[in-house]
């Protein structure tokens, strides 16, 4: 960089010894020397490089050209709009969400259902505030008479509902059209019950489970919880209504053993009763065949 700016000065000076006579003196070379100036006060010889730009100060924004926050009316009056469509934008309650309308938590009113806008007031309900409400038709005018009946869009059509078909309960072949099959134990639980139909092909007789119950059958993973107390009160849950399900199992299995003990003792006791019955009976026939004469035999007695 210094060698850059010393190029004028050298050729300035070499451009003055080329004009002076070949038999200058010494005197003379020493004072074109001179004109370079070379010393520690040039700044060519010391390199400085001064700004050829303009510094800027910091940024800030003026409060005449502040960022504008676009406030005020966004649809006129009679005009078309959606749900969700912004009516007017304001800081504080100039305007109150009136018929079909809402307002935000920085007062934005919204509509809430298509329609058309209006700016009204309503002095039953506040004599001095105004409002902003949608209605159906154009033609309406709000507010609404006192007692008259609310308008609401629900966006349905009316449509006639078919009555459903009794379907009997047996197929012209004969055979039921629904079998349910019951779950296991003395207390069935509703989830294992399986509903069997007869395909309605006609052509066949074979019977199916329907497509929407087999989907009932598919447990799904459930999404993971968000912290872990969370997850471990669904574990300890999840535990206990396992530990109930087990408990039930071992009462079922034990009261149907019950039940066939019980069973068992009673038949095995009416036998003992019709034997007692029959050797009776018999004894019985035999008195009545031998003589009156004959003494009868007193029955054993047990020691």
């Amino acid at each position: 960089m210094r060698i850059a700016q010393l190029q004028r000065p050298i050729a300035a000076a070499a451009t003055g010894l080329s004009r002076t006579p070949q038999n200058a003196t010494i005197r003379q070379l020493w004072d074109a020397l001179g004109q370079l100036r070379i010393g520690a006060s040039n700044p060519a010889v010391e390199g400085r490089r001064y700004a050829s730009v303009k510094a800027q100060g910091a940024y800030r924004i003026k409060d005449s050209s502040t960022i504008p926050k676009k406030m005020g009316a966004k649809k006129s009056g009679d005009s078309y709009v959606i749900p969700g469509n912004i009516i007017y934008k304001q800081r504080g309650t100039k305007w109150f969400p009136g018929e079909n309308c809402g307002m935000g938590r920085d007062h934005t009113i919204f509509a809430m259902t298509t329609g058309y806008v209006k700016y009204y007031r309503d002095p039953e309900k506040h004599p001095k505030r105004q409002y902003i409400g949608v209605v159906f038709n154009k033609t309406d005018k709000l507010p609404y008479p006192r007692h008259a009946m609310r308008k609401r869009r629900l966006n349905m059509t009316a449509s006639k509902i078919p009555p459903p078909v009794v379907e009997p309960e047996f197929s012209p072949s004969g055979l039921p059209t629904q079998i349910v099959r019951q779950g296991f134990g003395r207390k069935p639980h509703p989830r294992d019950e399986r509903v069997i139909r007869l395909r309605r092909d006609g052509s066949s007789y074979a019977y199916a489970e329907e497509s929407w119950r087999l989907g009932t059958l598919i447990r799904t993973e459930k999404r993971k919880l968000g912290s872990r107390r969370r997850a471990m009160r669904s574990r300890r849950r999840k535990a206990k209504a396992i530990g109930l399900e087990m408990r039930a199992e071992r009462e079922d299995k034990i009261a149907r053993r019950k039940e066939a003990l019980d069973k068992q003792r009673a038949s095995k006791s009416r036998r003992l009763r019709e034997y007692r019955a029959r050797v009776a009976a018999e004894a019985a026939g035999t008195a009545q065949t031998e003589a009156p004469s004959a003494p009868t035999p007193s029955p054993p007695t047990a020691e």
